[in-house]
């Protein structure tokens, strides 16, 4: 379940510089593939990680770096810029930096070495600064999951990027001590190589090196002549085996140019390359180009859809045979999940965080089961369309589950042999993660959701999204008292013909026993394979704009006006898929009230 989303971009065309666009594998495809491949999968975790265990990124510390000069420039208490965050605030302090003509643009790969400099000229006060910025950093569930793995063999080798001791730290604890892991940097770079000639795992490389070592690089110059051999060391290891990156923006030009050269003309990542993004994060050209790259040279290379770094090991952790039953054994780390809460009567207002997720109180208890011989579900795509029938059907163990009238279904199954055609329960247990059931309810969920009035529906993959349909859907419904985030609902863009559109990304969840509708408001610009890279910059930064001041009562505005066109105005609404009674129909129903999380009086 997820809190109001921040602020955002979503272009439907990811600007890729060449090459097709890279489709991204889900989540639990490549929990059944890393089931197979795990002691063949290298792991890569990037700053995504630290933040997991409270550290700042290297986003985080250039906006840092920026408040801190500007405030001394101007000669401000740090009452005067309260959240840097904010991008106002952030605009104003690129605004002024911009002026001065001698720092780097905006999103550059030297930003970060070029502000820390400016910011402490001496290499013994950057230390400090991280010093004390990663001593606040313990380790999250990922990292202990991750150290799981490590005892159990299914984690050989990790390299990183970061700075901070959280991977050793949790290492540490679940390997029993600090000798098992053989850890490399800068400053030991033979280390790594020594560990893979003589087999001895797990190891952990540190391609920036540790800030505890001498060897530590701040400025831009010494990250340009990063350590040669333990650049080395992870193209040769690439060679080798597959790797799995996680929390890494890929903006390090030297590692980008490692890992490319690591595709050894498709000899190299002989156990696959995965790179994982969130959901409507864009990655940076120079990632999906080495997966453009590496796919087109035979390797197994896919971008992943995971929401962050802690879920993905969660949901590793709950699915491999070897680590399932000890997941309790993390003791000292916060599962990434909500809990169980009683609600208390509270006599006065209270702070409260509201979420986009839905409670569906009534959702279908069975569907129709067909045995037969047809194959996946897209064979059963295809006979559903060859037949020319309206169900939704997906493809389970157990045969093929279906909801619509009974004369459809069998219609298009009849040529592959019906061998029983049956119920068959939906078990709670089996909507939990992602399977043929869940599948199931949850497009028979959006089917219901596409019929409300005034809303069109796209599908992408476990998703969909909806648009307001033009003229049936006013403005003035996303609008209240004190907020007033949008004018329009669609148009085109200023000097471009490039149209956009306010939509609404559609998820579901299974937490808390309950199944949960998740709401994420989001701008699109449906920018064609071919724009130019102008058009394609301006409309990015059209939807930024839009977005940016989408903050606590604008998101809550966003977020009540998309629930009264899919629920209305009543507390509930009932809603069904088909509308039939000759067969085996999904109905829901949704709740209007959003879950929120709270502080309450005792």
């Amino acid at each position: 379940m997820n809190l109001l989303p921040s602020s955002r971009e979503t272009l439907d065309a990811e600007p890729a510089p060449a090459g097709p666009v890279v489709r991204a594998l889900d989540t639990p495809a490549f929990l059944r593939l890393f089931q197979l491949r795990a002691a063949q999968i290298m792991w890569f975790v990037g700053a995504g990680a630290s933040r997991a265990a409270g550290i700042k990124t290297a986003g985080d510390m250039i906006w840092d770096f920026k408040q801190r000069l500007y405030r001394s420039q101007k000669k401000l208490p740090p009452s005067a810029i309260t959240d840097i965050g904010e991008p106002a605030v952030q605009r104003k302090l690129q605004a002024h930096f911009d002026a001065l003509g001698s720092f780097p643009p905006a999103g550059s790969e030297t930003e970060y070495s070029a502000y820390f400099e400016a910011t402490y000229h001496s290499a013994k006060d950057r230390r400090s600064y991280l010093d004390e910025l990663i001593a606040r950093g313990k380790p999250s569930f990922g990292h202990h999951a991750l150290a799981m793995l490590m005892a159990e063999d299914l984690c050989r080798v990790v390299w990183s990027t970061n700075f901070d001791r959280t991977v050793e730290d949790a290492a540490a604890e679940r390997l029993g001590g600090t000798g098992r892991l053989v850890v490399g940097d800068l400053k030991e770079p033979g280390r790594v190589r020594r560990a893979f000639d003589e087999n001895r795992w797990p190891v952990y490389g540190k391609l920036h090196g540790d800030y505890h070592s001498d060897a530590l690089k701040n400025t831009d110059a010494e990250l340009r002549q990063q350590d040669v051999e333990m650049r080395r060391n992870l193209i040769d290891a690439g060679r080798r085996q597959g790797l799995a990156i996680i929390g890494y923006s890929g903006r390090d030009a030297s590692i980008m140019e490692a890992l490319t050269e690591a595709l050894d003309d498709g000899r190299g990542f002989p156990g696959g390359l995965f790179w994982f993004k969130r959901g409507h994060d864009t990655p940076y050209p120079a990632v999906t180009e080495l997966i453009d790259r590496a796919r087109a040279l035979g390797i197994d290379a896919h971008l992943v859809e995971a929401e962050s770094f802690d879920e993905l090991f969660s949901d590793l952790l709950r699915y491999l045979p070897q680590t399932a039953e000890k997941i309790a054994a993390l003791t000292g780390a916060a599962r990434p999940r909500l809990a169980k809460a009683t609600p208390r009567i509270s006599t006065g207002s209270v702070p409260a965080i509201r979420m986009n997720a839905l409670a569906v109180t009534s959702r279908p208890a069975l569907c129709r089961i067909v045995d037969c011989t047809i194959g996946g579900d897209k064979e059963i795509d295809e006979a559903i369309a060859k037949a020319a029938v309206d169900i939704i059907a997906h493809r389970t163990r157990d045969g093929v589950l279906a909801f619509g009238r009974d004369a459809d279904i069998r219609a298009a199954f009849e040529p592959f042999g019906i061998k029983a055609f049956d119920q068959h329960p939906l078990s709670d247990k089996r909507l939990f993660k992602e399977g043929g059931e869940r599948a199931l309810v949850r497009d028979a969920l959006f089917r219901s959701i596409a019929q409300r009035p005034g809303l069109t529906i796209e599908r992408r993959r476990n998703r969909a999204r909806l648009r307001p349909v033009p003229g049936q859907v006013q403005p003035a419904v996303f609008n209240t008292d004190t907020a007033k985030p949008v004018d329009r609902l669609a148009g085109l863009i200023p000097k471009t013909e490039v149209p956009w559109s306010e939509a609404c990304e559609l998820r579901v969840d299974y937490r808390l026993d309950r199944f949960w509708l998740l709401l994420d408001p989001v701008v699109i610009a449906d920018l064609g394979a071919d724009a130019p890279e102008d058009v394609i910059e301006t409309s990015r930064e059209f939807v930024r704009e839009r977005r940016a001041r989408r903050h606590n009562r604008f998101a809550n505005a966003m977020i009540e006006g998309w629930i009264t066109l899919i629920i209305g105005r009543e507390p509930s609404i009932r809603l069904k898929s088909f509308g039939i009674a000759d067969g085996i129909d999904a109905e829901f129903e949704i709740l209007r009230t959003s879950a929120f999380s709270g502080i309450g009086k005792a």
